[in-house]
């Protein structure tokens, strides 16, 4: 024999009805279950400098977003990089753009490159000998000093913003004279550039040092051979 159906006499506070046995309504339950899984607390999430919020959609309408927070990288500071070159020092190049209290240069007998980044024309790439990365003007390699045979000139190296000296701008990859303290710029920096006389090789040895001592011809000696 089939299974009676329940026999349903009362009705809940909401209006389901209920069998007789049953000492709470079912679906009032079901409802609160459901109300509560949907209204579940806020889960924030942190790893390192990185922090992802996931949460249910606030009032107004606003939709729930992930924020990815970098650490705050501190720009590289300018410099000279050919420490240790042992070229003999024949300028200087000076300029009060980025600290107030100026910054100095050397300019080597040879090739001097000016840049905010890596020398890109040569065959060995390499930082620019002077290096000025806050510059965002300024190109990577932008600029070249040659120093030979007595004479200073200044190249540039097909920069976005040109090289000027003593206000004009100078034709891409044409070499022109620097006089004595003329006024170059290099993207936004503004360099005072001076000539610089290294000594005359005198053939005169270098003083010795505390502890070292001179050299001493060998003894004769006399002994007759027969």
């Amino acid at each position: 024999m089939a299974n009676a159906a329940p026999r349903f006499g009362r009705k809940c506070p909401k209006g389901h009805h209920m069998d007789p046995n049953w000492v709470a309504c079912p679906y009032c339950e079901s409802e609160q279950r459901a109300r509560e899984r949907s209204s579940g607390p806020e889960i924030v999430a942190s790893s390192g400098d990185r922090r992802t919020t996931v949460g249910g959609v606030p009032q107004g309408g606003r939709q729930r977003e992930t924020k990815v927070m970098s650490p705050a990288v501190e720009p590289q500071a300018s410099g000279y990089v050919g420490e240790g070159d042992a070229r003999r020092i024949l300028g200087a190049l000076v300029t009060y753009t980025w600290h107030p209290e100026g910054q100095l240069f050397p300019v080597r007998e040879g090739k001097t490159f000016i840049g905010s980044g890596d020398i890109s024309s040569e065959a060995f790439h390499r930082s620019c000998d002077v290096q000025i990365p806050e510059d965002r003007k300024m190109s990577g390699e932008h600029a070249l000093i040659l120093c030979r045979h007595g004479a200073y000139e200044i190249i540039d190296q097909t920069s976005s913003n040109g090289t000027f000296l003593n206000g004009r701008m100078l034709r891409a990859n044409e070499s022109t004279e620097i006089p004595n303290y003329a006024n170059i710029q290099t993207g936004v920096t503004v360099w005072t550039f001076i000539h610089l006389e290294a000594p005359l090789e005198t053939g005169i040895q270098p003083p010795m040092m505390r502890d070292e001592q001179p050299l001493r011809p060998a003894p004769r000696d006399d002994t007759i051979i027969r």
